[in-house]
């Protein structure tokens, strides 16, 4: 894949782009992740499809703008995108907070949508009742902002020291940390955690998202692939169920898969993806 710059609003997006061929498929990564987490999953799409991947602002290879965090502007990003490789129309797949992103996209430009594919995201709010966390709004920003950045020497050695001390650490974990965006810090350290300042707006516009509103706006089919391992499987499900008759749906349980499912289940994803797009094209 070649590398593209793509500008808005006065901050530089990195973005990866294959040969072109069919129709396109946009990837939009996790929190605190770049593009290189779809590594194992872009080959399964490649004979088919047109493949574009983007860091979102503020990750990855794409500038640490001082703003631009509010949905609006992450929206008005994935359309810079589109727009400057000139793509009418895309299928969005999300993870995470990329998958959170696409749902409002997708609610907002419905026109420039072939589909929506969640891997574990856009189907539970981060706060409030039935939320994925039982904290105020305040109490999530003070504790982003009081986060401490710890700092390392290097990649290596972040993952040695968290191998070491993280109860629960195992290859899932360090395999993320293969695609983590990575910062540096003023001593010379680098620290994988967000800087403080972009990740409390990041997190503020976290807090306001609410999907079953998104999901009214929504008109292209939807595939939903919530995770089987993790917290509130039922609460997402619930949502699902209320949203899923505004527009043709799928959903699919992967067996055992995890929350990063580009890391935990790529040939599984990947293969129900493929099947989706058979379905509605």
């Amino acid at each position: 894949m070649k590398s593209v710059y793509v500008w808005n609003q006065e901050c530089r997006l990195q973005v990866w782009e294959s040969e072109r061929k069919g129709q396109t498929i946009l990837f939009l990564h996790p929190q605190g992740g770049c593009s290189s987490i779809w590594r194992d999953m872009l080959p399964h799409f490649s004979e088919d499809y047109h493949l574009v991947c983007m860091d979102l602002r503020g990750q990855g290879d794409s500038d640490r703008a001082a703003s631009g965090y509010d949905i609006d502007t992450q929206c008005a990003d994935i359309l810079a995108v589109l727009e400057a490789l000139h793509i009418e129309k895309a299928h969005l797949v999300g993870n995470s907070l990329g998958g959170d992103f696409a749902t409002f996209f997708a609610a907002k430009h419905p026109e420039r949508m072939l589909s929506l594919i969640h891997l574990d995201s856009g189907m539970i709010d981060y706060i409030g009742e039935n939320g994925e966390h039982d904290l105020s709004r305040e109490e999530v920003l003070t504790n982003t902002r009081n986060r401490e950045r710890t700092g390392y020497d290097t990649k290596e050695q972040f993952a040695s020291h968290a191998k070491e001390t993280w109860t629960k650490w195992d290859p899932y974990y360090e395999k993320w940390f293969e695609h983590v965006s990575i910062y540096p810090m003023e001593n010379g350290q680098i620290t994988y955690r967000i800087p403080n300042d972009i990740n409390v707006q990041i997190m503020e516009t976290v807090c306001d998202l609410h999907y079953e509103e998104a999901y009214q706006q929504i008109t292209c089919p939807v595939l939903f692939l919530p995770a089987a391992d993790e917290p509130k499987l039922d609460v997402k499900l619930s949502l699902i169920g209320r949203v899923r008759d505004n527009f043709t749906s799928k959903v699919v349980i992967i067996p055992h898969s995890k929350h990063l499912m580009p890391i935990d289940q790529p040939l599984l994803a990947s293969k129900e993806i493929l099947t989706f797009l058979k379905e509605i094209f």
